[in-house]
């Protein structure tokens, strides 16, 4: 697998994905047949906000993820670190076990989500 396909496929599936998917709950999920506290209040929270409040909610999520994935790969590139981890990580497939595929995950994803923006 090369690098630039296994980005795509984590963007599409933790970005894109869990976007849709919010967008979907908090649109139409009715407050009153919630169960868990923390639906109750996150969709309390939603339904007082305007409509350009609620769009920027789900801006901000979506930054939250971007952020979040940006700096996991950014831990497998070796750019940024674990405190007590010492080790180098190295990213394969198990089709090619020799193939690394990190080095460059982070700055591949962060040039993806810039033509998106």
């Amino acid at each position: 697998m090369k690098p630039e396909n296994f980005v795509k496929e984590v963007k599409k599936s933790i970005v894109e994905e869990n976007e849709s998917l919010y967008r979907d709950l908090f649109e139409n999920t009715n407050a009153s047949e919630a169960t868990d506290e923390y639906w109750k209040e996150a969709l309390k929270l939603f339904s007082g906000l305007d409509d350009n409040g609620k769009e920027a909610l789900f801006k901000i999520m979506r930054q939250v993820s971007v952020d979040t994935v940006s700096n996991l790969f950014g831990v497998l590139d070796g750019v940024s670190s674990l405190d007590g981890v010492d080790e180098e990580f190295k990213l394969s497939a198990s089709d090619n076990e020799n193939e690394i595929i990190n080095g460059d995950l982070q700055d591949i994803f962060l040039e993806l989500e810039e033509l998106n923006s």
